[in-house]
């Protein structure tokens, strides 16, 4: 079987989620044996081209032989349509969530965002009486959500072909090295438990509205991430704030960080279900996510769940957190097992379904 896992070469060099999630389930493909190869797509001119970003041809050309092409993140229907009709299956995995406090998060920073508030609130209206409005899955064969959360966002917003299947396949992480257990206190933490914040300064990442709900906290907190709202954030941060930029991803240095974190925080506006805050709770960090997404679904009763448009919710629930603690051992080794293997074994699962 042929399979083709496609992006938008748009976000080439990403490290978003998503983009993550499309690098290891291809690799993990093929370490199952499957000839699976990563690629990105120009949806203006139809070129295809590799991970080095090397052209390789048209859409037709390079995907005339394949059996699935699937995309992470998606691509709207509407830009493969236009394209040269290929015999592959189209699957999507949707990366997908819609809902007010989606965009409300979105509005705090980005106020030109209105009209789009605008249309979710008239979605949302005509999602609750079963007319769907978003065409971005419309013809695609097969949809692969994170949890079953997100399954049900898409079939409550989302138009989709007559009979295709929604298979929910969750997220994975890197198997956690051996020797993490005996990583040392890396330069630039601090020496006594701190909470980590990992990921992207984004909007949606909510990281404004986070600094000012724990802008009393006593304890440090440490930032990993780089991204447009950096220097923003920085200002507005407290003493016992640390930024430590980007950090790359699977270093002893990234582990490290980890091991010797008390909690894992997003107050993002939803997380699907946070491939950080999963390689957090790997390394025994207590992850405190907003409840909107799958996180429930993966995390249950481990982790704090916040409001992200309420300061006050985000400082209850790290606060609770703290005095909880660190995971336990095994609890950690439940989220050990959640690796791009087990995705790639459940995605071809999908796949033949």
């Amino acid at each position: 079987m042929k399979i083709a896992i496609l992006s938008l070469q748009s976000r080439f060099g990403d490290v978003t989620g998503d983009c993550v999630q499309a690098e290891k389930t291809a690799a993990a493909l093929r370490a199952l044996g499957e000839d699976a190869a990563r690629y990105f797509l120009d949806v203006i001119s139809g070129a295809v081209y590799n991970e080095s970003n090397e052209l390789l041809g048209n859409w037709a050309d390079v995907f005339g032989d394949m059996d699935i092409i699937h995309t992470i993140p998606p691509i709207p229907f509407g830009n493969i349509k236009r394209l040269p009709k290929v015999k592959a299956k189209l699957v999507a995995s949707t990366v997908f969530w819609c809902s007010p406090t989606y965009w409300k998060v979105l509005l705090r920073t980005k106020p030109n965002f209105d009209k789009e508030f605008a249309k979710l609130i008239v979605r949302e209206l005509l999602g609750r009486v079963g007319v769907r409005l978003l065409t971005k899955f419309d013809g695609y064969d097969l949809l692969l959500p994170n949890s079953e959360a997100e399954a049900e966002n898409v079939r409550k917003y989302c138009r989709v072909k007559t009979g295709v299947r929604i298979v929910p396949v969750p997220n994975g992480i890197d198997p956690i090295p051996d020797d993490s257990e005996r990583l040392s206190r890396p330069e630039g933490v601090p020496d006594t438990d701190y909470m980590l914040v990992p990921g992207c300064f984004h909007p949606r990442k909510n990281q404004e509205t986070l600094i000012r709900a724990l802008s009393d906290f006593p304890h440090p907190i440490v930032f990993m991430g780089s991204g447009v709202l950096l220097e923003k954030c920085k200002r507005l941060a407290s003493s016992r704030m640390i930024f430590l930029g980007h950090i790359p991803h699977g270093t002893s240095e990234f582990y490290a960080i980890f091991k010797f974190a008390r909690l894992v925080c997003l107050s993002s506006n939803c997380e699907t279900p946070s491939i950080a805050a999963l390689e957090g709770a790997a390394m025994g960090a207590r992850p405190v996510v907003p409840l909107e997404g799958g996180t429930r679904e993966y995390y249950g009763d481990d982790a704090q769940y916040l409001d992200p448009l309420s300061q006050n919710s985000i400082a209850t629930a790290v606060n609770r957190a703290w005095v909880r603690g660190r995971l336990s051992e095994k609890q950690r080794m439940r989220y050990r097992a959640l690796t791009w293997q087990t995705v790639a074994e459940k995605t071809l699962e999908a796949y033949g379904e």
